[in-house]
């Protein structure tokens, strides 16, 4: 865009709607292999409640009988899933004096801008990548062992992975539905390990074992695990088998349990790992084909990646690479991509048909623009600030057309 000679905070909002809006959408949408595969849909979204209609039983007015005897006449069975969109934003501040210094140098503020603009670019790619495996909880660890008055937390499984150095957190006291103290000001300082994390707190003796870490604000409370989150739905509860969400999309698994994923005798092995084999990952595609779905990508995090890796070459045979649309590379497994992620739980593999994955969003990336400004002044400081947000959650009209093998090493 054309700059004036004097730098106003409209040509800044203008260039971060023209300029940087556009790049900042395409590199959230398709930087990380699952948003980039996943069909988005703003149609069935109406108001903050998105709806699906999916078919899920068959007409029983069909049989062979007499020579003029009909059968019963029936009818196909339809449910319609549905849930709400959750709120998903980013803020960027740029402070007083850099808008005063750049009155005749754009150059001053461009910077300014881009820097604060790939930062939370890449700290929003890092969430919404996050929240697309976990199970729509918003619990990011669990505290192993009551820490008393350490300053540093042991955790299960995932770990630290969820977690990220400066990251404000909370812990909920999952029994009471209780948010503990102290939570003031509490974050990550440091982590030394996939399991070990120091606070920047002296005393955290209210935290017991168990106990929820969550990024602060994310829930409202501890009582039920869906419907005080405000974060978005992942794979680990969509591919599920009521392990960790038995309400999907306000069907309940129980009641309708085609509403679980394919499922298969070898899928888990209650907690205790064992090595991975291809006749486990065959079971897991074999167990999604009987149900009528069809694998087209399987995801893992690295280290399960590898492991089928080691599995190919023992095996005596080439490890085949895919090349996928994006700039993604893929391992083959069988003709389908196998595709590595950090944020995926440890232990555990998915397969997927993409075919039968959804955003659902009310829009795309957008800055909060509603009162006609981009940039606002920040309250009582001498500061700027620039909101971007997503109103979107991640679904399924057929959980059966996906598969998980977990407890594998």
């Amino acid at each position: 865009m054309a700059y004036a000679d004097a730098q106003t905070l409209t040509n800044f909002s203008e260039a971060l709607k023209v300029d940087y809006l556009p790049v900042v959408r395409d590199q959230l949408n398709n930087a990380r292999i699952l948003s980039s595969r996943i069909e988005r849909n703003e149609r069935d979204v109406s108001g903050s409640r998105w709806q699906l209609t999916t078919h899920v039983g068959r007409s029983s007015g069909v049989g062979s009988g007499t020579e003029s005897g009909l059968p019963t006449a029936g009818n196909q069975e339809y449910l319609n899933p549905y849930g709400n969109v959750k709120y998903t934003r980013g803020r960027i501040q740029v402070t007083g004096p850099v808008i005063e210094a750049s009155k005749n140098d754009k150059g001053a503020m461009v910077r300014a801008l881009e820097s604060e603009i790939k930062g939370i670019t890449e700290d929003m790619k890092k969430e919404v990548n996050y929240q697309f495996f976990n199970d729509g909880s918003a619990v990011r660890a669990l505290v192993n062992g009551d820490p008393g008055t350490e300053v540093t937390l042991t955790l299960d499984a995932p770990g630290t992975r969820w977690l990220q150095e400066g990251m404000l957190i909370d812990f909920l006291d999952p029994a009471a539905g209780t948010t503990r103290t102290p939570t003031s000001g509490t974050h990550i300082e440091s982590i030394s390990s996939s399991t070990a994390a120091k606070t920047n707190v002296a005393n955290v003796s209210g935290v017991a074992d168990n106990d929820w870490v969550i990024r602060k604000g994310a829930r409202a409370g501890a009582t039920n695990a869906l419907t005080d989150s405000y974060e978005m739905m992942g794979l680990k509860g969509i591919v599920d088998d009521g392990t960790y969400v038995t309400t999907l999309e306000n069907l309940s698994r129980t009641t309708y349990p085609h509403w679980n994923c394919s499922i298969s005798s070898t899928d888990s092995n209650g907690g205790t790992l064992r090595d991975m084999t291809l006749d486990l990952i065959q079971a897991q595609i074999t167990a999604v084909e009987a149900n009528g779905g069809k694998t087209n990508l399987i995801i893992s995090d690295h280290a399960m990646r590898d492991a089928y890796a080691a599995l190919v070459v023992a095996d005596k045979r080439f490890v085949n690479t895919m090349d996928l649309d994006g700039g993604f590379k893929g391992l083959e497994y069988n003709g389908i991509a196998w595709v590595a992620d950090g944020d995926c739980p440890p232990n555990t593999v998915f397969f997927l048909d993409t075919d039968h994955l959804q955003i659902m969003q009310m829009s795309d990336w957008s800055w909060m623009d509603r009162d006609g400004a981009v940039l606002n002044r920040v309250a009582d400081a001498d500061a700027y600030e620039a909101v971007l947000y997503w109103y979107a959650d991640l679904t399924t009209d057929r959980p059966r057309a996906h598969a998980f093998l977990r407890d594998v090493q």
